[in-house]
């Protein structure tokens, strides 16, 4: 009898060290998606300053992009970011857009990246009279969008691309300025994929095991 209890709680210690490398493992390893904000927005000129018609290769609008990678052992291979931006009422019409291109990088493990920016393009120009005059009304929103694909480096190798497709909408004065000193995070209405589901999976194995060794 002595020797069977000796067995099981062997079984059970073992379990029990399965369960909490594996539970290790998982909050280590556990991909988080980067995040995206916009810091700061700001036209490049006043919609109704004396350039009213200026050429159409200046910049349209400045910005910044805040990027976060807050996993703690897991660094992120960023493609090219194509960044879009479009005046909030015609955000369904190609025709008012303008854009951005931010070139791959490499972001190590919990950095933050700071990727400025300028909107170039004669869509929005082409559409200026509304959205000038709700700029001038400090009724403005522009929507800007982020379209690219990442790559986590885990244990010195890259996983296979997750798509990016986010957006989100930028309000601005009266002077072309983003509202607010806080950034504006980019969102997805995508849902989340569980990408450490097998981990779960070993982790509540070893805690079922183990609850039914014990009891």
């Amino acid at each position: 009898m002595s020797e069977s209890g000796g067995l099981c709680r062997l079984c059970v210690g073992c379990q029990l060290t399965m369960g909490f490398i594996a539970l290790f493992l998982w909050l280590s390893y556990r991909p988080i998606k980067p995040r995206f904000y916009v810091t700061s927005f700001s036209l490049a000129a006043a919609p109704n300053s004396t350039a009213s018609n200026p050429p159409l290769s200046d910049p349209i609008a400045s910005f910044v992009l805040e990027i976060e990678n807050k996993n703690k052992e897991m660094g992120i291979y960023h493609d090219d970011l194509n960044v879009s931006l479009s005046f909030f009422p015609n955000s369904s019409s190609s025709a008012a857009a303008a854009a951005a291109l931010i070139p791959a990088f490499y972001q190590g493990h919990q950095k933050t990246a700071d990727k400025p920016g300028n909107f170039s393009g004669p869509g929005l120009r082409k559409e200026r009279a509304p959205w000038a005059a709700a700029v001038t009304n400090g009724t403005a929103v522009f929507r800007v969008g982020v379209e690219s694909a990442f790559r986590y480096k885990v244990f010195g190798r890259k996983t296979r691309h997750h798509p990016v497709r986010l957006a989100g909408d930028v309000p601005v004065d009266a002077e072309g300025k983003k509202t607010g000193k806080k950034g504006i995070r980019l969102r997805s209405a995508a849902p989340l994929v569980l990408a450490s589901r097998p981990i779960m999976l070993l982790v509540c194995t070893a805690v079922y095991i183990l609850l039914t060794y014990c009891y």
